[in-house]
């Protein structure tokens, strides 16, 4: 145990509510500590989320102490009580567990049975060590168990013990272990790396629900060029992306491939954004080929169980980014209704690393952005015409109405009919013509 000055200088309602409930806890004869990320946080000087705490109290002792309207049961068989309530006008909650340690984990995902225990062998069966670490907010004292503080210091994301034996109790942790190293920038301590090089095959036992938000977090973060590259080197890639997996193989075409990864911006960016950056130089050069890009984007939709908006929005930002890199040159009525669609921020962003990229003036990309500034009525003015104006004039509803409204909409927005009168003229000699 390491005496060390409150970690939380920064008093939020979170971080109250969750010592009041150490300090009931410990007030009623059981041990209680903040457990897990909060402190990892901590001591990383980052401010904690959620608070999370370790007891050796059982869940009817927890709700004993705090009562039937403060509790909620979420994961009883492991020993899981929610505990909530309200810190200055706040609401809080914390996920208050009993120390254990963990049986069998026959569905590579939770264990099938567990023992109530000690905190030394709940830090145990966590995953890496820096997220094993207790910390005491009344002693003000950080306990480690599994030398999480040094690997914190030193920088290294390190698995608990045997890492083949993490793995087996969950194959999802393969995916942590690079997001967490990405995360914080620490090293892959190498017997953990190649314990997951050794059973990367196993990631398909894991669910695509569980895969996909893994991926997401990933792809998310500004460290992903340095996470993918891990992805691929512990062979992860193989099974979440086989589709574009061989493509990889050699290394100049990989780090060609994936250069527009490193060309998004080092900030957070929405997934479908770092998913069209990998897709890109496969999109390109398929060109023509939609059925292959249908059938590979079903395919990666499905195995990461991403929502139809999500693929939507990686499709649109694939599709259009050319036109907004040449938003300055191209016709108006090109331009204008790609900016009007609601994944517009997801085709400018890639449509931004890939000129960047090829080292292009972002000319076209700074018109499309100066638009999108004024009122929208300027950029994206009512129609001129519409089906009843068509009506009117003698046409009776069918295929050649939209045919017809689309033309009006181009001439409008390239400035060639300005007012209502001109487009009824215009109209009149289509139909005149057309007659």
């Amino acid at each position: 145990m390491t005496p060390r000055p409150d970690l939380y200088p920064n008093s939020t309602p979170d971080k109250q509510f969750a010592h009041d409930v150490v300090r009931r806890l410990v007030g009623n004869g059981y041990v209680a500590y903040f457990a897990g990320g909060c402190v990892r946080d901590a001591i990383l000087g980052n401010d904690p989320h959620d608070f999370d705490v370790a007891t050796n109290a059982t869940t009817d002792q927890v709700r004993s102490v705090f009562g039937s309207n403060q509790t909620r049961a979420v994961g009883e068989a492991f020993g899981v009580v929610l505990v909530h309530g309200k810190t200055h006008g706040k609401k809080c909650q914390v996920e208050v567990a009993t120390f254990r340690s963990d049986g069998v984990y026959s569905d590579g995902r939770r264990p099938d049975s567990v023992v109530f225990t000690s905190p030394e062998h709940d830090a145990q069966r966590r995953d890496f060590t820096i997220n094993g670490l207790f910390y005491d907010p009344i002693e003000e004292k950080i306990i480690d168990y599994v030398g999480g503080r040094e690997d914190l210091e030193r920088k290294v994301l390190r698995a608990i013990g045997n890492p083949e034996a993490r793995i087996r109790e969950d194959k999802l942790r393969m995916l942590r272990a690079i997001r967490f190293a990405a995360r914080f920038g620490f090293a892959l301590d190498p017997k953990t790396q190649q314990a997951i090089a050794r059973n990367a095959e196993q990631i398909q036992v894991v669910s695509g629900e569980r895969t996909g938000v893994e991926l997401i977090k990933i792809l998310e973060h500004p460290s992903r060029y340095w996470a993918w590259e891990k992805l691929f080197e512990t062979g992860l890639t193989q099974y979440v992306i086989p589709e574009l997996h061989p493509r990889w193989s050699v290394a100049s075409q990989r780090d060609e491939e994936l250069s527009l990864l490193k060309r998004l911006p080092e900030i957070p960016v929405p997934f479908p954004v770092s998913l069209a950056a990998i897709l890109h130089p496969w999109f390109r050069d398929a060109s023509g080929r939609q059925a292959e890009w249908e059938s590979m984007s079903l395919a990666i939709q499905e195995r990461w169980k991403l929502s139809n908006i999500e693929m939507e929005a990686v499709q649109f930002a694939l599709q259009n980014a050319e036109v907004l890199i040449q938003g300055s040159t191209l016709p108006w009525s090109q331009v204008q209704p790609v900016l009007t669609s609601k994944f517009i921020e997801p085709a400018l962003a890639l449509a931004e690393a890939i000129a960047s990229l090829r080292t292009e003036a972002l000319h076209g990309i700074d018109f499309c952005r100066s638009q999108l500034r004024l009122p929208e009525s300027v950029w994206n003015p009512r129609p001129l015409l519409d089906g009843s104006d068509l009506i009117r004039a003698g046409l009776k509803p069918g295929p050649g109405f939209a045919t017809l409204l689309e033309r009006a909409r181009q001439l409008q927005l390239d400035g060639n009919l300005r007012s209502k009168e001109e487009a009824m003229a215009w109209m009149k000699t289509m139909i005149d013509t057309s007659n």
